[in-house]
């Protein structure tokens, strides 16, 4: 979630410090901001949901550094537009699609017994894999210590948030030294995303504390180094976070009735209608058309209840979706994660992409077209590109250039049309 605040200064009082207002994301923290900031939490330590002294965590807050990422990262999530067709062509593109399967064929006595126990489908298991960290290598490289005190510092809590655990930044800093106080976790491979995620499905410090399970039998958790951790703790999630109901499916595309599609025409904007949850019989009697579902696993609950979700209104694919939906969207509170995730694990089961196009002439590129393109922006004489498949800053600086040079509409993305243009000779 984005937060971006200004203030005017940063009180210098290491107790007050936490309750000040956030600081601007303009700047980085000072070294001194920083460390008032740790010490201000030292004497918050009796707010911490589970047990930690004043002790421990300054022996542990002692190595902490303020990582400057952090911020970095804040600053870009508030920042650049994306849109769906762009984001599921490069998380469900074929390449990952092949991965997930070759995984489902090398561990699928480990998936296999997980599912049973935990009542999580295992492709549902390795999608939350493939797009948290590509099947393991992408977990994040920032010590995760450092990324939560830092975001508790640019996040700090209300003044009314002195009840344990009450302050979700708090908290996850505090569960960060818990893990470390307590050997969950080594240091020199407790790190992660900019957030504090970490391991192999990322899990957060407070997360981890709560569902993380042992997988392989080992007798310890270890998400970092097990995979069978790593799944057993996210079929946990979505079972004790969620109540995962095996034989639901995720989403239902559907096509609405005539009469009722004027309520959902919109320029872009999502339609998500919880409250109007109602048995899947239901809505069809009342003309919802169920569209065919090529391949994938079918499912064994023939009357769900479920809901109309529609990422951006029509024109536009529509969905049904289920209580499974929100169980995603607990994991990680996006709804456009939780298509990606299940479309993703349909497509790992053999099913195809959405009936429905996405209402644009300009469709989203794969993570392949975009290491194309990066490719042949470095040719052009952008050095600063990487050819690593993630349509980031500095290649949609290198885009947007090229879009000038050219004289073409101004923009900073590219699609399987755009390419084309820019690419020609």
């Amino acid at each position: 979630m984005p937060f971006r605040r200004l203030i005017t200064t940063l009180l210098a009082c290491a107790p007050c410090l936490a309750f000040a207002q956030a600081p601007s994301l303009d700047e980085p923290l000072a070294p001194e901001q920083f460390s008032s900031c740790v010490q201000g939490l030292a004497q918050q330590t009796d707010r911490s949901g589970r047990p930690l002294s004043r002790a421990d965590f300054e022996r542990i807050a002692a190595n902490a550094r303020y990582e400057d990422r952090v911020r970095q990262s804040m600053l870009v999530q508030a920042g650049e537009p994306t849109f769906w067709w762009d984001e599921l062509a490069a998380t469900t593109d074929d390449d990952r699609v092949q991965q997930g399967r070759a995984i489902l064929a090398r561990a699928g006595d480990v998936l296999a017994r997980i599912e049973a126990q935990y009542g999580v489908p295992r492709e549902i298991i390795v999608a939350i894999y493939g797009i948290e960290t590509n099947y393991g290598p992408a977990g994040g490289r920032i010590p995760v210590l450092d990324a939560t005190l830092t975001l508790a510092c640019l996040r700090p809590c209300p003044e009314s948030a002195t009840a344990p655990g009450s302050c979700m930044s708090r908290e996850r800093a505090f569960a960060a030294v818990r893990l470390l106080r307590d050997q969950r976790v080594r240091p020199e491979t407790f790190q992660g995303s900019w957030a504090g995620a970490f391991g192999r499905t990322q899990f957060v410090p407070d997360t981890f504390e709560l569902v993380a399970v042992d997988g392989d039998g080992d007798g310890i958790a270890d998400i970092v180094n097990s995979e069978a951790d790593a799944w057993a703790s996210t079929a946990n999630h979505l079972r004790q976070r969620g109540g995962w109901r095996l034989g639901e499916p995720v989403y239902i595309e559907v096509e609405v009735p005539q009469a009722q599609r004027a309520s959902f025409a919109a320029k872009g904007d999502s339609h998500r209608l919880p409250s109007a949850a109602r048995k899947l019989s239901e809505w069809v009697a009342e003309g919802w058309r169920v569209l065919p579902a090529e391949g994938g696993r079918p499912a064994t609950v023939a009357d769900p209840e479920v809901y109309p979700f529609l990422p951006v209104g029509l024109p536009g694919p529509a969905f049904l979706v289920s209580r499974n939906f929100d169980t995603v969207l607990r994991y990680n509170r996006s709804e456009r994660y939780v298509m990606e995730v299940a479309l993703l694990a349909h497509k790992i089961a053999g099913g195809r992409d959405f009936a429905t196009p996405w209402p644009t002439d300009d469709p989203g590129l794969t993570r392949a077209q975009v290491r194309e393109l990066q490719q042949w922006l470095q040719q052009r004489g952008h050095a600063q590109v990487t050819p690593d498949g993630v349509m980031g800053r500095l290649t949609r600086d290198a885009i947007e250039k090229e879009f000038v040079a050219r004289g073409l509409p101004p923009g900073r993305r590219a699609g399987q049309r755009t390419m084309r243009e820019l690419m020609q000779p």
